[in-house]
């Protein structure tokens, strides 16, 4: 009876040794593949982020192509008054000589 509660023992602690490794196992694998999920998340965050930035950038860009078009719109016609203002005064100014010398 003795021999047969021994024997009992060592099979409940070689079951709970078991029980314990298998816990443990399965620990491992729980901790292994939350980092493995966190680190595929933070890889989406950064794509993610990378997208709206570039995005960003791209949005700027046009922004900035459609005010340097208006600003050489406008410069181009201030350049085109500038100059018939230059040929206008060049006019008088001729004719102010002329009339002096005649």
């Amino acid at each position: 009876m003795v021999e047969e509660t021994i024997r009992v023992i060592k099979e409940a602690e070689a079951q709970a040794e078991q029980l314990v490794k298998e816990a443990q196992d399965k620990g491992s694998q729980l901790l292994s593949d939350a980092v493995k999920d966190a680190a595929q998340l933070k890889e989406n965050e950064i794509q993610q982020a990378k997208q709206k930035a570039a995005q960003a950038m791209e949005k700027a860009r046009a922004e900035g192509e459609q005010t340097l078009k208006a600003a050489e719109s406008a410069l181009t016609g201030e350049i085109q008054s500038l100059k018939e203002t230059a040929v206008q005064k060049t006019d008088e100014a001729v004719d102010l000589v002329i009339s002096k010398l005649v």
